[in-house]
C-alpha cells in the first residue's frame, strides 16, 4: 500500500488522516477507494470533497469510474445527501404523503395545551417511519434520527386557534370554534415530510451520516410559550437543554400568505425578524354605585376610557420614529346593568416592539401611565403583564432575533434548491413568535415561505377564518427542513 498525502486546495494544511483521505494504489483497494469516496462526500467542505475526489480518481481510476454512486447521475437512486436536487426531488416525492397528513390534522384542530391527539398523530407517524420519539412537556413531540456530536434542530408548532372555520373545504374543521388558521398543520406535515427524506437519507449508510437531528413538534405556540416550555418543562422532567449531545442551532419555518411572498419564493433576515408580544390586563378600580349620581361615585369606565386614549399617546409622542412599537387594547369589560355603575373595569391588550429594550421599557411605562390616569379620575389602576386567560398563563414573547450565520445559511440553502431569484431579504413585522425562545438559547433562523396564491384561494391573512393554505408550497418546506440539517450538520455555518 502507498500512502498519499496531500494539501487541500487553497490551504496550507495537510489533509489528515481522520479525514479519510488515504488512497491504495493496489487492484484490492477498489471496494474501499469507494468507501472512501463517498466518505469524501458526507464531511468534507466542497473545495476540499472536490479536491479529495480528483486524488482518489487519480490513485485508483478504475475503481473510481466503477462506482456508480460517486458520479452525478441524477437518476441514481443513492445520491450525496448534500446534492440539492436529490433533495428536492426526494421532497416533491412526499407530496402525497404531507398533503395527507396536513388534512387529517387540519380536520381535527386542538388549542394549545390540548394538542393530544395531535400529538398522537405525531407519534403514529414518527413509528411507522422507524424515527425514535419522545414526550418533551405534555404535548410536545421530539423525534430523533442519527447518533453524532454535531445537532440541528427542526421546529413546527402544532396548536390551532380559536375560530369557527368558514372556508368550507372538504376537510374544514370537525371542532366547532376551532381552526388551524395560521398553517401550523401544514408546518407539521413539512417537518414529518423531512423526516422521510431524512431517515431516508440516514439508513442508506447510517455510519455516514453526519449528526444528529432533532425534529421539534412544539405544543401551545399561540400565546402558550409552549417553546419555552420544551426548553425547560415547569414539571421537571427532561427539556430540549438536557440533550445530549446538545442542540446547536434550530431551523424553523412559516407560511406566509401575502403578496409579497407568492407561493415559490422564500425568504429570512439576520436579526429581528419579528416583534416582541406580551399580553396585558389593567383592573381599574373605583366606587360604584347608582348612576344617578355619579358625583358620589368614583367612575372606573371614564377612567379606563382615559386609559385607552392616553396609552395610543406613547406610541405616537414617546416612541422614537426610527423604532416600532404598537399598543393595542382590544377589550374593555364593566358594568351589568344601564342604572348601575360598576367598582371595577378591566382593559385587555397587547404590547409589541421590535426591540428587547424597547419592550421592556415600554411595559413599564403602561402601568405608569395607566395608574397615573386612574389616580386623575379617584381611581387606581393595576397593571399584569402575564395574565391568565382561559386557565393559560399568558407569557411575554421576545423579539425574535435571526443568527446572522443561521439566516445565510437558509438563504444559501434556499438558492441552491429553488434559485436565488426565489429568494427574498424580508423586513421585520409587528406579529410574535415563541420561537423567539429558541433563539435565546441557540444560533436560529426563522424563515419565511410565501403561501400567497390566487389560483389556489390561498389570499386570506394569517388568523383570518377564511385562511387557506396553498398545499403546493409543502414540499418545499420538506426539502428547505432536509438541506439546512445536512448542510448545517456537514459543514456548519
Amino acid at each position: 500500500m502507498i500512502e498519499h498525502r496531500a494539501r487541500a486546495p487553497h490551504s496550507n494544511t495537510i489533509i489528515p488522516r481522520s479525514h479519510a483521505l488515504v488512497f491504495h494504489s493496489t487492484r484490492e483497494s477498489t471496494h474501499e477507494s469507494a468507501r472512501l469516496a463517498s466518505l469524501a462526500r458526507h464531511f468534507l467542505t466542497r473545495p476540499m470533497r472536490a479536491f479529495a475526489l480528483l486524488c482518489l480518481a487519480l490513485a485508483t481510476p478504475g475503481a473510481y469510474a466503477a462506482d456508480a454512486t460517486t458520479t452525478n447521475d441524477m437518476s441514481s437512486t443513492r445520491v450525496s445527501a448534500l446534492d440539492a436536487a436529490a433533495v428536492r426531488d426526494r421532497a416533491r416525492a412526499t407530496r402525497d404523503y404531507v398533503v395527507g397528513v396536513r388534512r387529517e390534522l387540519h380536520a381535527n384542530p386542538e388549542l394549545m395545551w390540548s394538542e393530544h391527539a395531535s400529538a398522537a398523530t405525531i407519534e403514529r407517524e414518527l413509528t411507522a417511519l422507524g424515527i425514535e420519539h419522545e414526550r418533551v412537556s405534555s404535548t410536545g413531540v421530539v423525534g430523533t434520527i442519527g447518533r453524532g456530536s454535531r445537532s440541528v434542530g427542526l421546529r413546527a408548532d402544532v396548536d390551532a386557534l380559536p375560530l369557527m372555520e368558514e372556508t368550507e373545504l372538504e376537510y374544514a374543521s370537525r371542532n366547532d370554534g376551532k381552526m388551524h388558521a395560521c398553517g401550523h398543520d401544514g408546518h407539521v406535515s413539512m417537518l414529518l415530510g423531512a423526516a422521510k427524506v431524512l431517515k431516508a437519507t440516514h439508513d442508506e449508510d447510517p455510519e455516514a451520516f453526519p449528526g444528529t437531528v432533532r425534529l421539534i413538534f412544539q405544543p401551545a405556540e399561540e400565546g402558550g410559550a409552549g417553546a419555552k416550555e420544551m426548553l425547560q418543562p415547569s414539571d421537571g422532567t427532561r427539556g430540549m437543554l438536557d440533550f445530549d449531545p446538545p442542540i446547536e442551532s434550530v431551523f424553523g419555518l412559516h407560511n406566509w400568505p401575502y403578496p409579497e411572498m407568492p407561493s415559490g419564493t422564500m425568504g429570512t433576515r439576520g436579526g429581528t425578524i419579528m416583534a416582541g408580544a406580551g399580553s396585558f390586563d389593567v383592573v381599574v378600580s373605583g366606587r360604584g354605585g347608582h348612576a344617578a349620581v355619579p358625583h358620589k361615585n368614583k367612575d372606573v369606565i371614564v377612567a379606563g376610557s382615559a386609559v385607552v386614549t392616553a396609552l395610543q399617546t406613547l406610541v405616537s409622542r414617546l416612541t422614537d420614529p426610527l423604532d416600532s412599537v404598537v399598543i393595542s387594547v382590544t377589550v374593555f369589560n364593566a358594568g351589568t346593568a344601564s342604572n348601575i355603575m360598576p367598582d371595577t373595569a378591566t382593559l385587555q391588550g397587547t404590547l409589541r416592539a421590535l426591540n428587547p429594550e424597547t419592550f421592556a421599557a415600554f411595559q413599564k411605562k403602561i402601568a405608569d401611565m395607566a395608574s397615573s390616569i386612574a389616580e386623575a379620575y379617584g381611581c387606581t389602576a393595576e397593571t399584569n403583564f402575564a395574565p391568565e386567560h382561559g386557565g393559560v398563563k399568558r407569557v411575554p414573547y421576545p423579539p425574535t432575533v435571526n443568527d446572522a450565520r443561521a439566516a445565510n445559511l437558509a438563504m444559501r440553502v434556499a438558492a441552491d434548491l429553488f434559485g436565488a431569484e426565489n429568494t427574498r431579504d424580508v423586513v421585520p413585522v409587528m406579529p410574535a413568535e415563541d420561537f423567539s425562545f429558541f433563539g435565546q438559547q441557540y444560533p436560529s433562523v426563522m424563515m419565511w415561505l410565501g403561501a400567497y396564491n390566487a389560483t389556489a384561494g390561498a389570499t386570506h391573512p394569517l388568523h383570518s377564518a377564511k385562511y387557506v393554505l396553498d398545499e403546493n408550497v409543502l414540499t418545499s418546506g420538506v426539502a428547505l427542513h432536509s438541506m439546512y440539517a445536512l448542510e448545517y450538520l456537514r459543514n456548519g455555518f
